[in-house]
């Protein structure tokens, strides 16, 4: 298959059946090719959230899709309908990935601003206003990861328990975060 988000329709119900019943039975090549059919399907449904605006950051249509196909790889043995299948798990991800995220209000590290600096060199607070400003740059789940490790003290463990995300993920953000912030400086 070509990486171009039409690959799918290129294929037949009848030869998408083939690969899966083939993936079922154990052929790798098969699986391969239809992991990244379920991969580009679910990014191109993500990816259109995205544009509408019921996404806000493309990182998270990203990690949406992972999740799809995490699920996929994990259940692809008990799926009796791959279209159908398929189309529930990417609306459910979707709804509530959606309702978690719109549920919690938008945070923006400006409370930290107003607390007076017990420090008596005037430069720390011109130093921590320039860190607040970029650190506003990042989208609100950078944000949160930050706020939580540094100004909460919590572990990854327990930012990824809040965030209902892995501790992986949620380390793997924080150190692409920390490199992000590097390169504003």
């Amino acid at each position: 298959m070509k990486n171009n988000k039409q690959d799918f329709i290129s294929f037949s119900k009848q030869e998408i059946d083939a690969l899966f019943n083939s993936a079922r039975s154990g052929d790798s090549k098969s699986f391969d090719r239809l992991s990244q059919f379920v991969r580009q399907i679910s990014y191109s449904y993500f990816y259109s959230k995205y544009q509408l605006g019921k996404i806000h950051y493309k990182e998270d249509a990203e990690d949406l899709t992972n999740n799809v196909y995490l699920a996929f790889a994990e259940q692809y043995q008990n799926i009796e309908n791959l279209e159908f299948w398929l189309r529930r798990v990417l609306f459910l991800n979707f709804i509530n990935w959606y309702k978690k995220n719109n549920s919690r209000p938008l945070f923006r590290l400006e409370e930290i601003r107003h607390l007076e600096s017990k420090s008596s060199n005037p430069g720390d607070t011109v130093d921590i206003e320039i860190i607040l400003d970029k650190i506003n740059l990042l989208n609100e789940e950078k944000q949160s990861i930050i706020r939580m490790r540094f100004w909460e003290n919590l572990k990854f463990s327990e930012i990824a328990e809040r965030l209902n995300k892995s501790e992986d993920a949620v380390k793997k953000t924080f150190y692409r975060t920390i490199e992000e912030l590097k390169n504003l400086f």
